[in-house]
């Protein structure tokens, strides 16, 4: 901010200026600087036109007493000249001259000049005039700096109301996209179909968008089929069905390949990165596209694909918002999936328990059979080994006697191997996971986002605390979301109208605790441990069948804690609430180490993976 303060009262003419005299006269010359030096100006002086126009050009001078009346270059053409120059046009000029009519007089205002004096000149004339000029130079300089800092001033100010615009423009822009993101959060947390998946996504983020398609495939390496459109698909949106091109230079088959997202900004950079479109006009095309991947696990089920009427450069924010509706749109895909595959598990559940218990009487028929038949002369050669050992049939050898001890050991071992109870261990392949540092309150604020405009919907209230200090965890970044926002959309479900979830965060002995705690229906203390189990809901009578699902999440979200090397537990109350705790590592360079994390075994009940391969 610039401060502009002028203060009239002040002596603008303290200082004595500098005096140019141009008289081709000498004496001339000489008698004005007697009359002017006794006033402590700085006096110079030329004796023609062209050498007073040098000293003005390297030192310009404050004020220039000018002789009109010279050989070569008269006072009236060196006045005009001083006055045409920018530089110079400032300097007040009076003009010295024996000739007393007007028409000298006007030849001179047209050349500029401030003043006139008549020769012989009169001393103390001289000195009221030549300081009257000098104050009125003096004011008009200092009126010309505050109107540079004024005029400096308006241009920062300006240039500040453009960067507040400007960011205002930018801050409306993300509360914008947080809202539809909050929107489709909502939205997504209710399908139970890929369709409704596909068309939440696109009804929210359609709403800035001309064009949107989501495309997926049914399984690994099957052919791209259209789930869900919005807007007017082009040629180059449709080509996930074009089989004749090739697949590196098809946008869809890349997204999905690569697991990476493509950004197109004009017709022109989409001919270029995929020639295979060159039969496709502009006039039939959109002028710009978006190809996002639906990753699940590190791998692309399907895509995302946006399309906009005209060219545009997309913004880090653009892409940003792309690449979290593309995300969430894939976590609900996979959440999606694990109904699917929950619900033919338990459709097949009734048959696969019958044919356990028809096997399991016939496994129960056998070993008592084989147990019967195994025994018998099991205990008879025990018995005879333990005749012949106490030398009933005669006397027996110290080598006799340690093969004796040998056979009842054998006998005794296969006994044991007979009554042992057949085990069945199923093992588990190993859950890739990304572990990196993650600030947990960034997460937290994400989630909190996320989740407000559902809690809000529902009457409650949701807090989240972030942690007093920067911590980080040695986390998946995408798993330790799906937890978080599985264990907040969870005590939303079951929490009353008027209700409080409240999500806070601490840390101790290396191992971070995130609590997510509400004032829902609780769970009784003999079910807490079967919550965790899959295809377990308790208490379903106390829920809406729009709230009742098939027991995944929980059992899903504990296998993941545990495989990235932490823990899931619960401490809940009928009908007062529950306290899910989540117990993560802090990064360190030991958490940190490259691992495949497997999920940790499950006393309680059957894992996840058991569950589904019944």
């Amino acid at each position: 901010m610039v401060d502009v303060k002028v203060n009239p009262s002040s002596d603008v003419g303290a200082s004595p200026g500098c005096i140019l005299i141009v008289d081709d006269e000498r004496h001339n010359r000489e008698l004005l600087e007697v009359m002017l030096k006794p006033e402590g100006f700085l006096l110079l002086s030329a004796a023609t036109g062209e050498e007073a126009l040098a000293i003005v050009a390297r030192q310009p001078p404050d004020l220039i007493l000018l002789d009109v009346m010279m050989p070569g270059m008269d006072g009236y053409e060196v006045a005009g000249r001083i006055k045409s120059d920018l530089n110079t046009k400032n300097i007040p000029v009076i003009l010295l001259t024996a000739l007393d009519d007007r028409n000298a007089k006007m030849l001179g205002l047209n050349a500029g000049a401030e003043d006139f004096l008549t020769k012989p000149v009169d001393r103390a004339e001289l000195s009221v005039r030549v300081r009257n000029l000098l104050r009125i130079k003096a004011y008009s300089d200092k009126l010309q700096g505050t109107l540079d800092a004024v005029e400096s001033l308006n241009t920062e100010l300006d240039r500040r109301t453009k960067e507040i615009v400007s960011a205002q423009a930018v801050a409306d822009a993300a509360t914008a996209r947080l809202g539809r993101l909050q929107r489709i959060t909502a939205a997504l947390s209710n399908t139970v179909t890929q369709d409704e998946v596909a068309e939440s996504v696109l009804r929210e983020a359609i709403l800035a968008l001309e064009a949107g398609a989501v495309v997926v495939a049914p399984e690994q390496g099957a052919e791209l089929i259209l789930l869900r459109e919005s807007g007017t698909l082009d040629p180059v949106m449709r080509s996930f069905k074009h089989r004749e091109l090739p697949r590196s230079r098809n946008p869809y088959a890349e997204t999905v390949e690569k697991c990476r997202p493509v950004y197109l900004e004009s017709f022109e950079a989409m001919l270029a990165r995929y020639p295979g479109f060159q039969d496709i006009t502009k006039e039939k095309s959109r002028g710009a596209w978006i190809f996002l991947p639906l990753g699940i696990a590190g791998q692309a089920v399907g895509a995302l694909s946006f399309g906009f009427d005209g060219p545009r450069q997309f913004t880090d924010a653009d892409k940003h918002f792309a690449d979290t509706v593309s995300r969430y749109c894939a976590q609900a895909l996979d959440r999606v999936r694990l109904r699917i595959a929950a619900a033919a598990a338990l459709a097949e559940a009734g048959e696969a328990r019958m044919m356990a218990e028809h096997a399991n009487n016939a496994k129960t028929v056998f070993l008592r059979a084989m147990s019967h038949e195994l025994r018998t002369p099991l205990n008879a050669i025990s018995g005879y080994t333990e005749i012949l050992e106490l030398g009933i049939r005669g006397v027996v050898n110290p080598d006799q006697v340690k093969d004796l001890g040998r056979i009842k050991r054998a006998a005794a071992y296969l006994l044991r191997l007979i009554n042992d109870v057949l085990t069945i261990a199923r093992l588990e392949g190993a859950r890739p996971l990304h572990v990196i540092s993650i600030p947990v309150n960034a997460v937290l604020g994400e989630v909190e986002g996320l989740c407000a405009l559902q809690a809000k919907a529902n009457g409650l209230t949701l807090s989240v605390v972030p942690s007093e200090r920067d911590i980080h965890v040695a986390a998946d970044a995408e798993r330790f979301q799906q937890i978080l926002l599985n264990l907040v959309t969870n005590a939303i479900k079951f929490t009353a109208a008027d209700g409080r979830i409240d999500v806070t965060c601490d840390d101790d002995s290396g191992v971070v605790r995130v609590s997510v705690k509400d004032t829902g229906v609780g769970v009784r203390e003999v079910d807490i441990d079967r919550v965790f189990e899959p295809f377990v809901q308790i208490d379903r009578h106390l829920t809406t069948a729009t709230q009742q699902g098939v027991g995944l999440g929980l059992s899903i979200s504990r296998e993941l804690a545990r495989a990235m090397q932490g823990d899931l537990t619960l401490q809940s109350t009928e009908g007062t609430g529950s306290t899910f705790t989540l117990t993560l590592p802090i990064a360190s360079e030991a958490s940190l180490s490259p691992r495949v994390a497997t999920p940790a075994a499950q006393p309680e009940g059957r894992s996840l993976r058991s569950a589904l391969a019944s």
